[in-house]
């Protein structure tokens, strides 16, 4: 017989994957409209709010593999979103850079999928909505996984 904690672990999960798959539904039909991937958006949002990165950074914070990386890098070099600069302290990587249009692009996709959201969630009440952020803060605080997550959203 499971225990509590057993119990309790695979509620969470079970409303977690829920809640995502829902949203995910929402978040792609915004991309789809700009004819972006979860990926691109992901990468886009993380340079619009961190500034220039080398793609190892992007990797690990994204917790893309290098060669799921790396093709996204190349469709948004080939769309004029970011260039690829040889990096002067380390002849082996290179820097990611936004583009005027790259940077444009991450802040209107990124307002459009936040407004999304957040008609998605609208029936659920507010404290409802604050409370539960702060509970999954925590759980993924004990996991040690929360850094993926947060980042100052620039739109």
């Amino acid at each position: 017989m499971p225990s509590p904690r057993e119990l309790s672990s695979l509620s969470l999960a079970q409303h977690a994957v829920r809640l995502q798959t829902l949203l995910e539904r929402v978040v792609v039909d915004v991309l789809k409209e700009r004819g972006l991937s979860r990926g691109e958006l992901d990468v886009l949002g993380a340079l619009a709010a961190n500034g220039d990165a080398r793609p190892q950074e992007l990797s690990s914070q994204l917790l893309l593999t290098t060669g799921g990386l790396s093709n996204i890098l190349r469709r948004l070099q080939t769309d004029g979103h970011i260039t690829r600069e040889a990096n002067t302290a380390d002849a082996r990587s290179s820097i990611v850079r936004l583009t005027d249009q790259g940077k444009a692009i991450a802040l209107e996709t990124g307002a459009a999928v936040s407004e999304a959201i957040a008609r998605a969630l609208g029936t659920v009440d507010e404290s409802v909505l604050a409370s539960a952020a702060e509970h999954l803060h925590r759980v993924l605080v004990g996991l040690d996984e929360d850094a993926p997550v947060h980042r100052d959203v620039p739109w």
